[in-house]
């Protein structure tokens, strides 16, 4: 997230500047998420293959890619998939192979890194792994120089290394996942065909259980939050994937009145009361943990810290079956024992 406006701040906790620079989203300025009527083109190795990504942009290449190169939150769907780059860049990678809670299933030892949280995507290391496809997603589908992890400095560069695909991570969030799954079929249907079933059971399972209980406790109103030392953002489910999933599914989130960015709404901590909620899900990325934020002097009034009602919200959520799954068992679990607070 190198710009101030996005919205996935860093990869362990972090500074509130690796906030505004790390990891996905906060596309403060980035166009309003919209779902993508986009029809991907893809055909066989015989008669060369191509993509339709979800920025319109067809990459095509004589032969089916072998070698991906791929941002680790598209990297991380990818291996869920049964497709394994052969190298990660992004605001979520380490040379140590900790890529905290976007890595999923990314194995360190079997990748290149070609970036990091400091510069996202270094052209003289991606051309020295030869990749025919690079794999990123967008947050703005609509502007021609978003492409996460890649500064549009080094994009005509990148260009010409292998043919970029973007697949957008503001439609709504198991909409991406068929859109990974189109990418992934299309480069090798038979390791596709073997991702995991008891992923997509176990995605089924908690979809149907979360939409059951938000049925049965459709009064709970949840808020996602990114604390850091001197501000609070309170996330606009409308424009994240996960949440807005979430919504689609019955769960009530407090949605900020005419927010600041496209992604959050920014306030001071002496604002930070603007929206009470029942449940407080914290990103992973936040600079102050969860059992810190009842220490908060304004913070600890708030109906949901008052109550413990805390539970943790991974922004970089993995756009799979097993990623979405795993989302959903946060909210599950926040929601199961939550108890109205608010009037």
């Amino acid at each position: 997230m190198d710009r101030s406006q996005t919205s996935r701040p860093q990869a362990p906790r972090s500074s509130r500047r690796r906030f505004l620079g790390g990891a996905a989203g906060l596309a403060l300025t980035a166009a309003a998420p919209a779902a993508l009527a986009q029809t991907p083109s893809a055909s066989p190795a015989a008669s060369g293959w191509s993509f339709t990504d979800d920025k319109g942009v067809t990459a095509t290449l004589a032969e089916t890619p072998v070698r991906i190169a791929a941002d680790i939150n598209a990297a991380a769907p990818l291996c869920d998939m049964g497709i394994r780059p052969v190298a990660v860049f992004g605001w979520n990678a380490t040379d140590t192979g900790d890529f905290g809670a976007a890595g999923g299933r990314i194995d360190p030892n079997a990748v290149e890194v070609v970036g990091n949280a400091t510069t996202p995507l270094e052209v003289e290391k991606l051309v020295a792994v030869q990749p025919d496809l690079i794999v990123t997603l967008t947050w703005a589908p609509d502007d021609p120089q978003d492409y996460w992890s890649i500064d549009p400095k080094i994009l005509e560069q990148a260009r010409k290394v292998a043919p970029i695909v973007a697949i957008s991570a503001t439609q709504r969030a198991d909409m991406a996942v068929e859109r990974f799954h189109e990418l992934a079929l299309s480069i090798d249907p038979d390791a596709a065909a073997s991702e995991p079933a008891e992923d997509k059971a176990a995605y089924e399972d908690a979809s149907a259980r979360l939409q059951a209980l938000t049925a049965e406790k459709n009064d709970i109103a949840f808020s996602f939050i990114w604390a850091g030392q001197d501000v609070l953002y309170v996330a606009v489910p409308e424009a994240w994937g996960d949440l807005a999933l979430f919504q689609h599914l019955g769960v009530r989130i407090i949605s900020p009145e005419s927010p600041s960015m496209v992604f959050w709404d920014e306030l001071s901590w002496e604002q930070a009361l603007k929206y009470p909620s029942d449940v407080v899900m914290n990103s992973w990325r936040s600079d102050i943990e969860d059992d810190a934020l009842k220490d908060l002097p304004t913070f600890a009034q708030h109906p949901a810290i008052k109550a413990g009602q805390i539970g943790p919200w991974n922004q970089d959520f993995i756009m799979s079956y097993k990623g979405l799954a795993e989302s959903m068992e946060s909210v599950i679990t926040a929601l199961e024992p939550a108890e109205k607070v608010i009037g």
